[in-house]
This record gives C-alpha cells, sequence and structure tokens, in this order.
C-alpha cells in the first residue's frame, strides 16, 4: 500500500521494490534515447502542469528520487506519446481495448514487452482525498498511480486507450488527469465535469463508469473534446467523433469491431472472456506483436470488486479484489 501525499507515494514504489530501480532505469532511459525531443512543449507543458495538476510533479519527484532518476527524465518519459506525435513519427505500436458496460469498465492492457516486469497493481491511500477514499489501480514502477486503469472506493471506475493525434498542446496529461479523476471524483457525472473544465494535453482516450450504471466514453485532443454518455461504450486506438490526421495502429478498428460485436451478441457475457477473445480481431495479443496484452482489468463499480490478471487474459491466473468495511483486500475467488 501506498499511503501519504503524492511524494511519499511516489517515493513508496521504490521501497517497496528496490530490487526494480535497475529494470526501471533501463526501461526510462532506453525510451527517451529513441523519441525526438521538443524542448519548447516541454516548457511549456511543465509550466501547465504546475497549475494544473502540482500533486503530479510532487509524485513524479518520489518516484525520481527513489529510483536513482531524474525528475526530468520521469516527465519526459510520460510526455513520449506526445513528443513522438509532434515529430511527426508516431512510434507506439500500443494496442489496448477497453470498454464500459452497466456499471463494469474492462480493459487489456497492451504495452511494450519490458513493462511487464515493471507492472504492479498500486493500492493508494491520501490523507487529502475525501475521508476514507482509496484508489485500487493498475500501473507500472516508475510512472505515477493508475497508468492503466483503476477504481475507487467509492465506485468510480477509469481505462484509457493511447490514440496518436496531431492536436497536442500544454495541457493537462492524459496519465495525471485519471489520477486526478480518482482522487476528487465520485461518478463520472462528477468526472465529466472536471474533464470540461480544463484544458488538455491532447491524445488518447478514456472510458468511465460508476455504480449507478452510467457510463462515457472521452476522446481527449488539446482543441477538441469528445464525449458520448451510455451504459455502454468502447474504445481502442482511434477517435471516433472525427478522424486525425495522424493514422491509428492497423488493427484497432478490426478490434473496435470484434469487441462491439461480441457485447451486442452476447450483452451478459463475462468481461474476463471477452478480453480473452482471439477472433475475428484479437483483443488479447501476443508476441510477436510489439505491443503484446500485459494485463486485464476488470473493476465492478456496482459490487466495488475487481478481477486482474498480470498477464494475458487468456491464460493467466486471475486475482480478486474487493473492499469492504476493512478496505480493499485480496480475496480468494470472485464475489
Amino acid at each position: 500500500m501506498l499511503r501519504g501525499g503524492p511524494y511519499q507515494r511516489g517515493l513508496g514504489q521504490a521501497r517497496a521494490c528496490p530490487e526494480m530501480a535497475g529494470a526501471v532505469r533501463e526501461a526510462v532511459r532506453g525510451r527517451l534515447a529513441g523519441v525526438p525531443r521538443d524542448d519548447a512543449f516541454l516548457a511549456a507543458q511543465h509550466d501547465a502542469t504546475r497549475a494544473l495538476a502540482p500533486e503530479a510533479l510532487e509524485e513524479i519527484l518520489g518516484i525520481a528520487e527513489g529510483f536513482g532518476l531524474a525528475a526530468g527524465e520521469i516527465f519526459d518519459f510520460l510526455h513520449l506519446g506526445c513528443l513522438a506525435d509532434l515529430a511527426a513519427a508516431p512510434s507506439d505500436p500500443d494496442g489496448c481495448t477497453a470498454f464500459a458496460r452497466d456499471g463494469v469498465v474492462a480493459k487489456n492492457r497492451d504495452f511494450r514487452p519490458e513493462h511487464a516486469q515493471l507492472q504492479r497493481i498500486f493500492l493508494h491511500a491520501d490523507p487529502a482525498w475525501p475521508a476514507g477514499r482509496a484508489v485500487l489501480c493498475v500501473g507500472s514502477l516508475g510512472a505515477p498511480g493508475a497508468w492503466s486503469s483503476g477504481m475507487n472506493s467509492d465506485g468510480f471506475a477509469l481505462a484509457d486507450t493511447q490514440i496518436a493525434t496531431a492536436d497536442h498542446g500544454p495541457g493537462l496529461l492524459r496519465y495525471f488527469l485519471m489520477n486526478r479523476l480518482l482522487a476528487h471524483c465520485g461518478t463520472v457525472a462528477d468526472a465529466l465535469a472536471e474533464i470540461r473544465l480544463v484544458t488538455h494535453a491532447g491524445g488518447g482516450s478514456l472510458v468511465l463508469a460508476d455504480g449507478s450504471g452510467a457510463g462515457a466514453a472521452v476522446e481527449l485532443r488539446h482543441r477538441r473534446l469528445d464525449i458520448e454518455t451510455a451504459s455502454v461504450v468502447a474504445h481502442t486506438n482511434h477517435y471516433l467523433a472525427a478522424p486525425d490526421p495522424i493514422r491509428p495502429v492497423a488493427h484497432s478498428a478490426p478490434r473496435l469491431a470484434t469487441l462491439r460485436a461480441a457485447l451486442a451478441e452476447a450483452p451478459a457475457r463475462d468481461p474476463r472472456l471477452l478480453l480473452a477473445l482471439h477472433a475475428p480481431a484479437a483483443l488479447c495479443r501476443h508476441a510477436p506483436d510489439p505491443s503484446p496484452t500485459l494485463a486485464g482489468a476488470v473493476w465492478d463499480t456496482r459490487t466495488l470488486t475487481a478481477a486482474i490478471a498480470l498477464g494475458p487474459p487468456c491464460v493467466t491466473p486471475w486475482r480478486y479484489f474487493a473492499h469492504g468495511a476493512e478496505g480493499w483486500r485480496e480475496t480468494d475467488a470472485p464475489a
């Protein structure tokens, strides 16, 4: 458990996993070496983050200190998707498939293989949050909080997908937005109000759900924000409201078609089975895909339970978590 203010929770990653410091440094520095810098954008983005999400900079400082990195290295690493887009050389073949259905958020995390060893299930609690609120999330050592998906103890859940865009500018980075929403929002309505209030750095989508059954999908660009509200929403790695000049990963549209068909044909089907689909287009992806499925997660906001597989969901044993009077606890079986 990572408890305390943002700096303490960031530092807590390294204190909990000191043996992983070398792997974190290698993952961060290896990626930084492969993407062109845009110093003007990064400077403007740092100013925007200081104004919009100072807690993110505090958490980054703790992470950096713990793992023997400069805070600037972590900050730049988290913006690599933006930098690649700005250089007109998007290189991330990231997949990720996410949907919300009647209060359940589910996601396959498709990401670079080196992050398999860095994946962790985190439990965050901060005395500055509303009384008793705690966040269970899937992320990576070296990155703040929910760097994939998560749910708070109020029963609000979210997940993201990567989408390249030509529309970036100084604003709130998606990863920082995700953690802010989980810390401060109890419902989809709360989250949408927060999202509408801020300027975004651009890139990616979010799917949201809460215990009332409300759901939403949000497409983030710097100059454009598109929101769909429905009990069932789904996203892969392309924009649905309007196309973008940067072409998405080729398998994004087929994966979305596969997911939508499965949701329509079997609306009550176990989301763990949906995440394990391999046809017609594979939602669960394996090597040699450059961005294989590293984890599957199912967040049930109605029952305050979660199922997480830290590996491809077709073959990896699921771990189960529930929130009750004693807070978040791992359990032996699904609720």
